[in-house]
């Protein structure tokens, strides 16, 4: 009896326990319910404001089915940039010159230093190749921007430097149709309309420079060349040439007879015309030529020869012909410094 009362008051203790712990555990269970899917929302959120995400792991416990949070493993990864390049066989660094601003038919001298060819392409599209390693020349014809480059994949041309070709501005060279004896000299007058810096050319020689307007003296006999260039702004150069015919040589501008009994007073004495309107230091002689002797000297133009021979005091003779020569202390340039002529007694 003691034991079956044993067992009776264990059995009722062991279904009071079922009793309680089934209590509890339709107490708890809802509460767990309830803290997983705060706990799951606050998760949720918590994911969207740091853009991560977590994973659910599901545990067999206790005969119940239980979500499990656990924080995921993340992986460093890298983005590779595709870079695009013009031509798979143009893996070396390639080098360009510099090259300066050029005019109209200069010629382009390019040194490719390369392994490879580079091209120049014309303000026409024109492709000329310059080979590796060589040097290349190039007469420009065409005005406005030149290019240096390379081909790419698809053989299109892909600029790497350039410079422009200007065309020189025009000129306009004026000169004389006929020589100015003003000064006493045989000169011929010319002026230039342009802008920029003038040089001017006698015969291929440079007699002047800067200047808008030069005189050129034609001592000789012949046809001459008369040129100006011209250096505008952008640094071309362009050149006027025109031509001129002297029909005689300068001579002073002497006479060659003169009439000591003349009324006109400009016919009554002998002295090259030049030497009253250049002002330059001279000497000169009258000569008998039958015999050499020196009939007169002067150095000043207002003492000209008179007909009268200074060794007699005498008028020398009539319809003779004597010489004279003159020499000049300062030539002008390209002037020969001594002159020789005859001169009639009339």
């Amino acid at each position: 009896n003691q034991i079956a009362s044993n067992d009776l008051k264990l059995n009722e203790k062991t279904d009071s326990n079922d009793s309680e712990s089934s209590d509890v555990v339709s107490e708890t269970k809802p509460e767990t319910d309830d803290s997983i899917e705060k706990s799951n929302a606050k998760e949720v959120e918590s994911s969207n404001e740091s853009n991560q995400q977590e994973a659910a792991q599901v545990v067999d416990c206790c005969d119940e089915k239980v979500e499990k949070l656990i924080t995921p493993i993340y992986r460093e990864t890298s983005v590779k940039e595709e870079t695009v390049v013009e031509n798979p066989g143009l893996k070396e660094m390639l080098t360009f010159n510099t090259v300066s601003d050029k005019c109209l038919n200069d010629i382009f001298v390019y040194l490719n230093e390369n392994n490879q060819s580079v091209w120049l392409n014309t303000p026409v599209n024109k492709l000329i190749e310059i080979k590796a390693s060589t040097k290349f020349k190039e007469k420009l014809n065409e005005k406005g921007i030149y290019q240096i480059g390379i081909l790419n994949a698809s053989q299109d041309f892909v600029s790497r430097s350039s410079f422009r070709v200007f065309e020189p501005k025009s000129n306009q060279l004026i000169v004389e149709d006929h020589l100015n004896y003003e000064n006493g000299l045989p000169q011929l007058d010319a002026k230039a309309y342009n802008e920029g810096e003038n040089k001017w050319y006698l015969n291929d020689g440079v007699v002047a420079l800067n200047k808008e307007k030069n005189s050129f003296n034609l001592f000789k006999k012949g046809n001459y060349q008369i040129a100006m260039s011209n250096v505008d702004i952008n640094g071309c150069v362009s050149k006027s040439v025109t031509n001129f015919w002297v029909e005689e040589d300068y001579n002073l501008m002497a006479v060659n007879a003169f009439t000591p009994s003349s009324w006109d007073s400009r016919n009554t004495h002998f002295l090259p015309y030049a030497l009253t309107k250049r002002n330059t230091p001279f000497k000169m002689i009258i000569i008998d030529p039958s015999d050499g002797a020196i009939l007169f000297e002067t150095s000043s133009a207002d003492m000209p020869w008179d007909g009268i021979d200074r060794n007699t005091g005498k008028m020398v003779d009539e319809n003779k012909s004597f010489v004279w020569k003159v020499i000049l202390e300062n030539p002008e340039s390209n002037e020969k410094p001594e002159y020789i002529g005859t001169v009639v007694r009339l």
